[in-house]
């Protein structure tokens, strides 16, 4: 028998590919109103690359009526498959419409409880399903619009420079003043920067004999160095934090795990935005992202009261809400105490998981809680 599940199309497009995904469904059709056309293109988008057949079909988002006509004329053309409808999606005007449309019908009605992890089936009879589906980075971004275009897909040359990455997370902690004399001996070098470069960095016997072993790096005098390779650069600039970030979530064994993930938006105007994700990690059917920041999250911007910190929080916060929805989780790891009360209040109002400072010392435990 030909089973045709039905999903609601909403803002919230993880539910919907929630379902289709643990149920496998032979077509899926998706009820959409006008004002969703380009959420139901994403998620058509994302199925019919995994292979499912979908269909579309309109309602009135705020017309009962049309929605219970809708629904009773699919379910008869329907007859003889098995149909069942995902309810979490839609207007409450939608929702209540092919409620009462399946429902009548005797139909299965499912609902996607996300932060228990769990499927609630409703009708005809009442049970419930753990998730056991777990949506891949690209596919969630997919559903919200955004296209991947490259992450590190080699890490081990990471892995290979583990030892100074420890070491400079290290110090964060024992040797506080390391970071902030690294960042002020480069801040005015990027990408772009005409190389070789020379500069000093802190008197560290062990810090000076770890950075020798990076590419390109050349000590000349007591602290003086030669940087004549761009990926060295940006990894004492701040990717080093980042590359530590990553290595301890990986430790943790998420379902999938992403570094420096860059793509655009899917717009249709021809020049599409941009953007760059630190860490992506997923677990279930959930994202958690972590942006990871190096710089002084206390320094004052002109005319402003709070810490250039409070800037790192909107950009966080205007980034995930596009790119991760209602259930998808946010963080903002600084090597350097965020001292700022103001900024600290500021994420706590904003949902933002905050990991500052000495507690980068218990990096791995505070991520183990807060994938939980």
């Amino acid at each position: 028998m030909s089973h045709i599940h039905v999903c609601l199309v909403s803002e919230q497009p993880i539910p919907n590919l929630t379902t289709v995904l643990q149920f496998k469904p032979d077509t899926v059709v998706l009820l959409n109103t006008k004002e969703m056309d380009e959420k139901a293109g994403f998620l058509e988008d994302v199925l019919k690359k995994r292979n499912y057949s979908v269909k579309t079909e309109t309602i009135e988002a705020y017309d009962i009526n049309n929605v219970i006509s809708v629904s009773e004329s699919l379910i008869s053309k329907c007859k003889g498959c098995d149909v069942s409808l995902n309810i979490t999606g839609g207007t409450k005007v939608g929702t209540l419409g092919t409620f009462q449309a399946f429902y009548t019908s005797s139909k299965e009605i499912f609902y996607v409880d996300t932060k228990n992890n769990k499927i609630l089936q409703i009708s005809p009879e009442q049970k419930e399903f753990p998730i056991e589906v777990s949506i891949s980075i690209a596919d969630y971004l997919a559903v919200y619009g955004f296209q991947i275009n490259t992450y590190v897909k080699d890490d081990c040359y990471i892995f290979g420079r583990k030892g100074l990455t420890d070491y400079l997370a290290n110090t964060v902690i024992s040797k506080q003043h390391v970071i902030p004399t690294i960042n002020s001996a480069l801040h005015e070098y990027n990408e772009k920067s005409a190389l070789p470069i020379s500069t000093k960095l802190p008197n560290d016997k062990r810090l000076l004999e770890l950075v020798g072993l990076l590419d390109g790096v050349r000590q000349n005098d007591k602290n003086k160095i030669t940087i004549s390779n761009h990926s060295s650069l940006m990894y004492l600039k701040g990717f080093w934090f980042e590359e530590y970030v990553y290595m301890t979530a990986k430790a943790l064994n998420p379902d999938e795990i992403k570094l420096n993930v860059t793509g655009k938006w899917i717009t249709k105007g021809q020049h599409p935005p941009k953007n760059e994700f630190d860490v992506m990690l997923s677990k279930g059917n959930r994202l958690f992202y972590i942006s990871c920041k190096t710089a002084n999250p206390d320094r004052k911007v002109k005319d402003e009261d709070e810490g250039v910190g409070k800037e790192y929080i909107y950009e966080l916060v205007s980034l995930s809400d596009r790119a991760l929805g209602l259930f998808g989780r946010r963080m903002l790891a600084s090597a350097r105490q965020v001292n700022d009360f103001a900024v600290r209040e500021r994420a706590k109002i904003l949902k933002v998981e905050l990991i500052d400072g000495r507690n980068i010392a218990t990096l791995k435990e505070n991520l183990r809680q807060w994938l939980k």
